[in-house]
């Protein structure tokens, strides 16, 4: 398992590695805070750290999936264009950012679509 995951952070490398690894906490931050204070309809705090979940984490969510899916068309490229193992490397890497903008997607749609 220790393997596994240590081939995976050397395919995906450090800044897809922190861009996924962003996105998942830009989803993680208003589930954490809806654990931590579960009344519904809570105003939007504006200071402090209650600003994270309810201001922060909404904003970058569509700014992080334009990034993630820009990255993913630009591992398409890179798949369209190489061949053995390099074309293995960023077929996983494609499949893997396709699979966390659906994560995003599922997550940031309903409530965008609720505002």
């Amino acid at each position: 398992m220790l393997s596994w995951f240590r081939s995976l952070v050397t395919i995906l490398g450090f800044l897809r590695l922190g861009l996924l690894g962003l996105a998942l906490v830009n989803i993680a931050l208003p589930i954490i805070y809806a654990l931590i204070n579960p009344e519904t309809g809570t105003d939007v705090a504006y200071s402090g750290w209650g600003s994270i979940p309810t201001l922060v984490t909404p904003v970058l969510a569509p700014l992080l999936l334009v990034v993630v899916l820009f990255d993913a068309i630009m591992s398409r490229v890179r798949v369209a264009d190489a061949q053995g193992a390099e074309r293995a490397k960023y077929l996983a890497i494609y499949r893997i950012e396709l699979l966390s903008i659906g994560i995003m997607l599922a997550y940031w749609v309903p409530y965008f679509l609720s505002l």
